[in-house]
């Protein structure tokens, strides 16, 4: 009988077997410095969090009414006394950019970013917001449009002159 480490496919069964236990070895490896990087990016979005928390901005600088408005929910501006006007402001920007941009999702969702971003602009200059309005008729609820929107959509829109009557 021939001895088995003449076999050739005893050798090759064995060096498979070496392959398999390296690569074991290398996905053991890779996990290990998988949950590495997940613990660091863990610890890294807590101080990221901690220092925008700390600081306000995380630059150094208080928190803005403006940055309050751009981080702020649809809801969480609704019941912050200070962003409650200029969110309603926002619905009824929100109604005319759909109005302006109707079929195009994508229109929609730049004209009310930019707007919510001129809203937060305006905040951090200090300019303050009357309440957004909104009339009831028989086809429904319709925003109403006021000198406010006009400067949000310059050209666009135009504030609706009651009827007069004669």
């Amino acid at each position: 009988m021939s001895d088995d480490s003449d076999d050739p496919v005893m050798a090759l069964l064995a060096t498979q077997r070496a392959v398999l236990a390296a690569v074991e070895n290398l996905a053991g490896q890779v996990e290990a410095m998988q949950a590495k990087v997940d613990a660091m990016g863990e610890t890294l979005a807590q101080l990221v969090a901690g220092s925008a928390g700390a600081s306000g901005a995380g630059d150094g600088r208080a928190l803005t009414l403006g940055d309050r408005f751009r981080q702020a929910t649809d809801k969480e501006a609704a019941a912050d006394p200070e962003l409650r006007s200029a969110q309603g402001n926002y619905i009824v920007a929100q109604a005319i950019a759909n109005r302006l941009h109707k079929g195009d999702p994508e229109g929609v969702a730049r004209e009310n970013a930019r707007v919510r971003e001129w809203i937060a602009d305006q905040l951090d200059r200090g300019r303050m917001f009357e309440p957004g309005k909104v009339r009831s008729n028989e086809k429904g609820v319709a925003a109403v449009v006021e000198p406010i929107h006009e400067e949000m959509f310059p050209g666009r829109v135009r504030v609706q002159q009651p009827d007069r009557e004669r």
